[in-house]
């Protein structure tokens, strides 16, 4: 009997510890906001903006810090020198479509985005090509970008074909070709979807405004064999004798490639 009071009392006292002890870990009584101690109201919101901050940076797209870029597109373009004035121009067909196709790479500081571009024109009657400068802001909106940009630069055809097919004179043409040469400025309006850290893919516009000027058209090869009518009639014709200028719209549009590098 002895043996078996001391195994109660031994059980009874193991059992008190374990109460006391599990009492000693139980959770202090929540603190009131206005007791000593307790968090302000500022210290709580800053906690909350805090916590979005993380939230959002785990949503993040994971883009990198882009430093350099290059692109290119494919689209089409369409060209009105007679759409605001023309003097002494002499251009058969003034306007013209066609492909379009450019080349471009720059450098990128957060928003502001610096660059050049090689351009060319394709059109159904000349091939005009443009080397521009460009200056725009790029804004991040989740995996995508939106830009709006300047442009400005040269542009120049290369050949109109001969003189006669060219222009608007009937006189016998020569072999030599037409040279067209003058600027070009104008806004950009496109944006990007960032399939990855480092490529995109995108669309955009631009409209420019272009004031190209025509020297005068060298004599035919054959003039000196020409009757006098005939070279009398070239003398009189404004495309032998003077330069010409003309100044008009381009509107141009496609789809857009991009690599971006950065860290």
């Amino acid at each position: 009997m002895r043996r078996l009071h001391g195994l109660l009392v031994c059980a009874s006292v193991a059992l008190l510890c374990q109460t006391a002890s599990a009492q000693g870990l139980a959770p202090p009584p929540p603190i009131s906001p206005g007791s000593p101690g307790s968090p302000s109201v500022e210290q709580q919101q800053q906690g909350e903006t805090t916590r979005r901050l993380d939230e959002a940076e785990q949503q993040d797209s994971g883009r990198n810090f882009e430093l350099f870029w290059i692109d290119g597109s494919i689209g089409g373009s369409y060209i009105n020198m007679s759409q605001f004035s023309s003097e002494s121009f002499q251009i058969e067909k003034a306007s013209a479509g066609g492909p379009a196709f450019s080349l471009g790479a720059g450098v990128r500081f957060v928003i502001l985005v610096l660059g050049a571009r090689l351009r060319h024109n394709a059109l159904s009657t000349f091939n005009m090509w443009q080397i521009n400068a460009e200056a725009g802001f790029k804004i991040p909106i989740r995996s995508f970008d939106l830009l709006f940009g300047l442009h400005g630069g040269y542009s120049f055809v290369g050949r109109l074909g001969d003189a006669g097919l060219a222009t608007n004179t009937e006189t016998p043409a020569s072999t030599d070709a037409v040279s067209i040469r003058g600027f070009n400025g104008g806004v950009d309006v496109a944006f990007d979807y960032y399939v990855s850290p480092l490529f995109s893919v995108g669309a955009g516009i631009l409209g420019d405004f272009l004031f190209l000027n025509r020297p005068p058209v060298g004599l035919p090869g054959n003039y000196a064999t020409l009757t006098p009518d005939q070279q009398a009639a070239i003398n009189a014709d404004p495309v032998y004798q003077r330069s010409g200028s003309s100044a008009g719209l381009q509107l141009a549009g496609g789809l857009r490639l991009g690599l971006h590098f950065g860290l």
